[in-house]
C-alpha cells in the first residue's frame, strides 16, 4: 500500500475538522464577534504547531528507529489526531454555553414577551459577548488541536520519503503521492463540507471530525499491515536468496561469484548526508549516531553547507508562509464580505484542487525543467503575489470574481510544497526524514503566525497587499542568495548503471550544495 491512501484520510480529516472553513466556525459556531479573536486564535494555533512540530518528528524518527515498518511514525499520527478530534469536539461545551446565555439574555431583555420567532416587539435580538475565561478555553484547545495535526504533516511526509527511498523510487515523486492529498482536500469541501454547513450549520463539524478520524484509524491499520507483510516477505525473499548462494559457494567455491548488490535509486543523494551522524555528537554525549537530531543539530547542517543559500532559502520560505497563513485561515471571513455562500467557498477550493492534481503529479518534470526547486519556490510566490493583488481588486456583491484568481493558488501549494519537501530532505541523512520535515514545518508555522499577527491589526485589501510586499522580497532575497552561491553539478559515478540519467539528474538538482 502507497502513502497516498495516508494523504487522501488525513486531509479529509484536515477538512472535516474544520479547515479552510475554520475561521468562520470560530466565528459563528463559537461567537468570536471580533477579528481580533480569531487571528489570535489561528496565531495560537500556529505558533503551537511551530514549537512542537520539529519535537514530534524528531520523535516519531526515534520510535520509528526502535519498531521499524513505520510503527512509530504511525503511531505518533494517530495520537495527534486523536488529540485533535478530542480538542474539536470540546469546543461543543463552550458553544452549548453560550446558546444557554443566549437565551437567557433574549428572554430577560423581553419580559417574557416575545413573538413566536423569539425576538422582542423591537426586533432585536441580543446577542452577549463572550466572557473572557470561555475565551481562553476556546483559545487552549485551539493549541492542542493545532499540537495534534503538527504531528502529522512532517511525520507523513517523512514516512513517504522513507517509503519512497525503500522501494527505490526518486524523491522527487513525493508529489505524485502528496497529489492524493489535495484531491481529498478538495473533494471534502465542495462535497461535504460545504453544503453540510448551509444546511445543518456550524455543529456539523463536531460529526464530520469524528467520522473522518475512525476513517483515519482504519486507513492506518490496514496500511500498517500492508507494511508489515511487505517487509516479511522481503526478508524471507533476501533469506532464500542468501541460503541458495551459499549452498552454490559449497559446491564450486572457485568459479562461484556472489553478485555485487546493486544500487539504490536515490542513493546518491542521501549518500552525500549520511555521514553527518559521525560529526553530531550523541544525546547523552556518548558521541556516534544519535537516537533524534533536535533543531540545533540540524541548524549546525545549515551552516556547515551553502549558509548563504540555506538561509535565503528559509527567508523566502517564512515570507511566503507568512502571506499564506491569511489565505488558509481567513481568507473566507473576506469572501464573506465580499458576499459568498459556504458553497461558493468550497469551490474555490475545488478549483484550487484542479490545478494542484496534475501541478503535483507532474512534479518531477516540473523540477527538472525548472532546474532546481529553490527555482520552483521563487515561481510559487510570484503566483502568491499575482494572486493576492487580484483580490484586493475585487468588488463588493461579485465574489465569484476570486475563482478566475483560484487557480494561482494551486500553483503556489504544489511548487512551495514540492520545493520546500525536496530541499529539507537534503538537509538531513537518511533515517531522519520526519526530523527535517519538522525543522521544515517550524519554519513555515513561525511565518504563519507572523502573518496572522499582521491580519489581526490589518483588515480588508490593504492586508493582501502589504503581504504580497512581504513574499516579494523573501523572493527578492532567494534571488540574492542563488546568485551568490554557486552549485556545482553531483559528478556521475561509473559503478552505478543502474541508476537511471534521469533520476541522477533530479538528485543534483536537488543538492544545495
Amino acid at each position: 500500500m502507497k502513502p497516498r491512501v495516508l494523504y487522501f484520510a488525513v486531509f479529509v480529516f484536515f477538512s472535516l475538522s474544520g479547515g479552510r472553513f475554520t475561521a468562520t466556525f470560530l466565528e459563528h459556531e463559537l461567537q468570536f464577534s471580533e477579528t481580533w479573536m480569531i487571528s489570535a486564535a489561528m496565531a495560537i494555533q500556529l505558533l503551537s504547531s511551530s514549537i512542537c512540530s520539529s519535537w514530534l518528528g524528531s520523535l516519531a524518527d526515534s520510535l520509528e528507529s526502535k519498531g521499524g515498518n513505520n510503527s512509530g511514525r504511525l503511531r505518533i499520527m494517530s495520537l495527534g489526531l486523536l488529540l485533535s478530534t478530542v480538542a474539536t469536539l470540546m469546543h461543543s461545551f463552550g458553544s452549548f454555553y453560550m446558546h444557554w446565555s443566549t437565551v437567557n439574555m433574549q428572554q430577560n431583555a423581553t419580559g417574557m414577551d416575545t413573538d413566536s420567532d423569539g425576538e422582542d416587539a423591537d426586533g432585536d435580538n441580543p446577542q452577549p459577548k463572550i466572557p473572557l475565561v470561555l475565551l481562553a478555553y476556546h483559545l487552549i484547545l485551539r493549541a492542542v488541536f493545532s499540537i495534534g495535526t503538527s504531528a502529522c504533516m512532517p511525520v507523513l511526509d517523512g514516512l513517504t520519503l522513507a517509503q519512497l527511498d525503500r522501494e527505490g523510487r526518486d524523491k522527487s515523486c513525493y508529489g505524485k503521492e502528496r497529489v492524493y492529498g489535495a484531491v481529498s482536500w478538495g473533494l471534502a469541501h465542495m462535497l461535504i463540507l460545504g453544503p453540510s454547513l448551509d444546511r445543518f450549520g456550524f455543529k456539523t463539524i463536531y460529526a464530520t471530525v469524528l467520522l473522518s478520524f475512525v476513517g483515519c484509524m482504519i486507513t492506518f491499520h490496514f496500511y500498517g499491515r500492508s507494511i508489515s507483510v511487505a517487509t516479511e516477505y522481503a526478508r524471507v525473499s533476501a533469506k532464500i536468496a542468501k541460503d541458495d548462494v551459499a549452498k552454490e559457494d559449497e559446491m564450486d567455491p572457485p568459479d562461484i561469484v556472489a553478485p555485487a548488490k546493486p544500487p539504490r535509486i536515490g542513493s546518491t543523494l542521501k549518500s552525500k548526508t549520511s555521514t553527518v551522524d559521525d560529526d553530531i555528537p550523541n544525546n547523552d554525549g556518548s558521541g556516534g549516531a544519535q537516537e533524534r537530531l533536535t533543531v540545533a543539530h540540524i541548524v549546525q547542517l545549515l551552516l556547515r553547507r551553502d549558509p548563504i543559500l540555506n538561509a535565503s532559502y528559509i527567508i523566502a520560505l517564512f515570507a511566503l508562509w507568512m502571506g499564506m497563513s491569511v489565505v488558509e485561515s481567513l481568507i473566507f471571513l473576506f469572501f464573506e464580505y465580499l458576499g459568498g455562500s459556504n458553497a461558493m467557498m468550497g469551490l474555490t477550493v475545488t478549483v484550487t484542487v484542479l490545478f494542484e492534481i496534475p501541478l503535483f503529479h507532474f512534479a518531477p518534470d516540473v523540477l527538472k525543467f525548472l532546474g532546481s526547486p529553490t527555482r520552483m519556490m521563487q515561481w510559487a510566490s510570484v503566483a502568491y503575489v499575482v494572486r493576492v493583488i487580484g483580490y484586493s481588486f475585487v468588488p463588493q456583491s461579485h465574489p465569484f470574481w476570486v475563482l478566475f484568481l483560484e487557480p494561482l493558488h494551486g500553483v503556489t501549494i504544489a511548487f512551495a510544497f514540492t520545493s520546500c519537501v525536496a530541499v529539507a530532505d537534503t538537509w538531513v541523512p537518511r533515517g531522519y526524514e520526519a526530523s527535517g520535515q519538522g525543522f521544515n514545518s517550524m519554519i513555515r508555522s513561525m511565518g504563519q503566525f507572523v502573518g496572522l499577527c499582521i491580519g489581526g491589526v490589518l483588515e480588508g485589501r490593504t492586508l493582501y497587499r502589504v503581504l504580497a510586499a512581504a513574499v516579494t522580497l523573501g523572493s527578492i532575497v532567494l534571488g540574492a542568495g542563488m546568485y551568490w552561491t554557486t552549485e556545482p553539478q553531483a559528478e556521475v559515478q561509473e559503478e552505478e548503471p543502474a541508476i537511471s540519467q534521469d533520476c541522477k539528474r533530479q538528485e543534483m538538482q536537488l543538492e544545495l550544495t
